[in-house]
């Protein structure tokens, strides 16, 4: 039951990427530099449990009837104006508390540790204040990470560091562990299941700041109750062999996935883009500090 649902989450996940794409002025770049894009930094989302207040939001926009969604290079109104401060020339980045519909658990905590996190939220772009009038003001979206919509979240803009990329020659297929903090995979952008380069996970990782480098890795064959890997088999797989004595997935060397680099921190999480990779990475995944 938990693969079927694993294959409807997959099948919906690629069909919401198609849509999204057909509202963002801005794409990902086909080759990637040595750091991370605008795209990236303004557009990662986040974890966290600390509240974020609403007292500045999306009203809607011109021809409201019909328009549902706006984008890049359109004008929305924004709830505030003189009165409560804002002026011509000021800039502001747009939220979207996020949630996932499907519910389908990929590893054994992970409800449980998304929870203690927080909330998930979406960046939707940043809006340039072009008139003010009393009581509220017009906005131009001068960038989209996706729509925005009725509601959104208005807050200041914070400008969040492009750290560097390490070369993928430098990346140790066999690398020891560091003994720094380590963590999970709990979530990714967009709730996807499966995570390449490029994308941004979220990790139950604390006490770390944007451009610190991440390594991704896993235990082959842990009994983490995951869709993905069937647990035990470390040491037997039935019909194909059994070793005399038992080894669990601890015990042998793990596998090193790839790498990333904090983009944001947060008092539960840290948003963290994939830049180097060898294998695929899934929700559940372990993580550490290099």
């Amino acid at each position: 039951m938990r693969r079927m649902a694993l294959t409807l989450s997959c099948l919906l996940t690629l069909w919401a990427g198609a849509a999204a794409a057909q509202v963002q002025a801005q794409a990902e770049p086909a080759e990637r530099g040595n750091s991370a894009t605008q795209a990236d930094t303004y557009c990662a989302g986040m974890i966290t449990n600390e509240e974020i207040p609403y007292d500045n939001y999306v009203i809607s926009g011109p021809e409201a009837d019909p328009q549902t969604i706006y984008s890049d290079r359109q004008y929305v109104y924004i709830n505030k104006g003189t009165e409560g401060g804002v002026k011509v020339g000021d800039d502001y980045m747009v939220l979207r508390p996020v949630k996932d519909f499907l519910h389908v658990r990929v590893w054994d905590s992970e409800h449980l540790l998304a929870n203690q996190m927080g909330q998930q939220w979406a960046d939707v772009g940043r809006i340039h204040v072009v008139v003010v009038h009393p009581k509220t003001a017009i906005a131009e979206i001068t960038y989209s990470c996706g729509y925005m919509q009725r509601g959104d979240y208005v807050r200041p803009v914070v400008n969040y560091p492009a750290p560097n990329f390490k070369p993928l020659k430098d990346l140790d297929r066999f690398a020891p562990p560091s003994g720094k903090a380590t963590a999970r995979v709990v979530r990714a952008k967009n709730y996807q299941m499966l995570a390449g380069r490029g994308t941004v996970v979220y990790a139950n990782l604390t006490g770390v700041k944007p451009g610190d480098y991440i390594r991704f890795f896993r235990y082959s064959g842990a009994r983490s109750d995951s869709i993905y890997q069937i647990g035990g088999i470390t040491d037997h797989v039935f019909g194909f062999g059994k070793t005399p004595e038992h080894w669990a997935a601890t015990d042998v060397p793990r596998e090193v996935l790839g790498e990333g680099v904090v983009l944001r921190a947060t008092p539960t999480s840290a948003s963290v883009l994939i830049f180097n990779l060898f294998h695929e990475i899934y929700l559940g995944d372990w993580v550490e500090v290099e």
